[in-house]
């Protein structure tokens, strides 16, 4: 949000408007993150559904596609194959329950995005080259032909 300010003195009270908020944030945040009963709350609170309604574990399996299926199985082999070779069995576990969490947000909406940026960047590079002229070839129907 862009404010036009006409006088020095408002925008010194703006300022002062913007520490007085982050001060005030400041301590809303130490005074919900003071004990670790609350840090572990803001923490399982980030994996909680916001639905609200409960599903079975097998309905919530059949309600995604193909491609969040696969990811759910290749990602942790990825992560705890490769990345966490040589850590213990803690490290791999949250890693695993991590990459459950992450692969659900993998979809193929998501998937075609991604491939569609990557494919823009390269066709700019491609259009952006100079001394490349278009070549026009039409190979319709000639002029002189019969067919109008």
């Amino acid at each position: 949000m862009e404010k036009a300010f006409v006088s020095l003195a408002e925008l010194q009270a703006e300022v002062q408007y913007l520490k007085v908020q982050q001060f005030k944030q400041e301590e809303v945040l130490k005074e919900k993150l003071s004990s670790p009963k609350e840090i572990f709350k803001a923490v399982t609170s980030l994996f909680k559904s916001d639905t609200g309604k409960r599903q079975s574990f097998t309905s919530e399996l059949m309600n995604q596609d193909l491609i969040t299926n696969i990811t759910r199985v290749i990602l942790p082999l990825l992560l705890n194959g490769v990345v966490f070779k040589k850590s213990g069995f803690i490290v791999k576990t949250l890693m695993t329950f991590i990459s459950q969490k992450a692969a659900t947000q993998v979809n193929s909406h998501t998937l075609s995005g991604l491939v569609d940026k990557v494919t823009g960047i390269f066709k700019k590079k491609d259009a952006q080259k100079p001394g490349k002229v278009a070549v026009v070839r039409d190979y319709g129907i000639p002029l002189d032909s019969e067919t109008y």
